[in-house]
Order: structure tokens, then sequence, then C-alpha cells
């Protein structure tokens, strides 16, 4: 057995837990195909069957519809891997011989 949990409110997070295991899954702000799957499983959301969407969720729901449910949850992106090339710097040559153009250009290091 499933038990759907939404706190009062309008943009709160929808919580699907597992009665048996105690597992929950955050299936995210209420959406048209959560609505439909649990209409489908014979919950009116109107003011005549006492639950509004406003209202605090605790429902229970067989093993079915919660594996349906299961499937709406929010969706997890990997990163996307940086595949850039890392420049590999070449280490500095140090050219100790020092000549006349070096000198004219003012290429000459002293140190």
């Amino acid at each position: 057995m499933y038990r759907v949990i939404k706190e009062k409110g309008n943009n709160v997070n929808i919580t699907l837990e597992n009665t048996e295991t105690k597992a929950s899954i955050v299936l995210g702000r209420v959406s048209m195909p959560i609505l439909k799957t649990l209409e489908d499983a014979g919950h009116v959301f109107d003011a005549t069957s006492g639950i509004t969407m406003k209202d605090r969720w605790d429902i229970e729901v067989n093993n079915e519809t919660g594996k349906e449910l299961a499937k709406h949850a929010m969706p997890l992106h990997k990163p996307v891997r940086d595949q850039r090339k890392v420049k590999v710097e070449e280490p500095k040559k140090d050219n100790k011989q020092i000549d006349a153009m070096d000198v004219l250009l003012g290429l000459a290091n002293y140190n």
C-alpha cells in the first residue's frame, strides 16, 4: 500500500510513501498526470468529495496506482560532462645564453 501526502496549500510538493517499507518519493508539484492517475484510481478532487486542491492530502492508494505515480516523480538529470580539452602548458625554456640580438630587441632576461 502507498500513501499520497500533500501539505495544505497550492504550491507544495506531493510525496508518495510506501507504508510497508517507509520509503518515500517526492512527486513534485500538483500536475495533470498525477491528478489523472489519482482520478483513475477513484479519488475525485472537488467540494462534494471533501478533498480539494488546497487541502492537506493523506490518501491511501493501492500498489498499482502507487507504481504508476512513481513514474511521474521529479526527473533527475545527470549534469553535462565538461568535454573541453585541457591545454597542457609547456614549461618555459630558460635560455641563459644571451646574444646581441636579444639585447637589441629587448628580449634579454638577466635573472
